[in-house]
Parts: C-alpha cells; sequence; structure tokens
C-alpha cells in the first residue's frame, strides 16, 4: 500500500487502490493546540495513519465495532462512521475508470496520553 498520512484535525478523500472505493477520513483530536497533542500525533503519524486505513479496509471486508477505541502507550484513537451520503453524490474516477464511493464516512479522534508541561 502507498505511504498516506493522514493530517490531523483535517479531513481526507482517499481512494483505497486495491478495493477501487473511495472513503472520507477525518482525524480529530480532543486538544488541538495542546503541544503534547501535536507532538505525540507528529511522533506516531505513520502508525496512526497505517492502523486508520487498515481499519477502514478491514471494515470495507467485514464491519467492525462501532465505536471502536484502541488504545497504545503514546495514545488512544476512537474509530466511528457514519453515513456518507455526499459520497454518493459525487462521481469519482481514477483516468477514466470509475470508483465506487464507500457507504460511510469516517471519524477518528486522537487522544495523546502524554501531557505538555
Amino acid at each position: 500500500m502507498a505511504k498516506v498520512l493522514i493530517p490531523l484535525d483535517d479531513t481526507v478523500v482517499v481512494c483505497l487502490g486495491e478495493q477501487k472505493r473511495v472513503v472520507q477520513i477525518t482525524c480529530k483530536s480532543e486538544r488541538p493546540d495542546d503541544i503534547g497533542t501535536i507532538t505525540t500525533y507528529y511522533l506516531v503519524r505513520h502508525e496512526i495513519s497505517e492502523l486508520i486505513l487498515h481499519l477502514v479496509m478491514a471494515h470495507i471486508r467485514s464491519p467492525i465495532p462501532n465505536p471502536l477505541t484502541i488504545e497504545a502507550e503514546m495514545y488512544s484513537i476512537q474509530a466511528r462512521s457514519a453515513p456518507w451520503a455526499f459520497g454518493k453524490k459525487v462521481t469519482f474516477l481514477w483516468g477514466e475508470e470509475p470508483l465506487e464511493a464507500g457507504e460511510e464516512k469516517w471519524t477518528f479522534l486522537f487522544t495523546s496520553r502524554r501531557t505538555s508541561k
């Protein structure tokens, strides 16, 4: 899988290549101005991005619990999905090839277990 970094406190639309499916992913933080949150996310952004993409792809194959919370040493992340009505109103193409919009959009709440001083 190509490397995709999911930004913190932003929303992206991602094409899951193998499944030719487009999904909306939002990653939020409880404390967006906290230096500990920002630093922790920076340190684990590759791990978080990979985790998010794997969770979404796994859900497409077989539904996962909603919500789902994962706790790690430096952070916790809560995944929630909801119907993505807007995705059905848009045509997505990869060159000339049509892509399918995902049924759900995703929101991930990132919480740092580190505190700023």
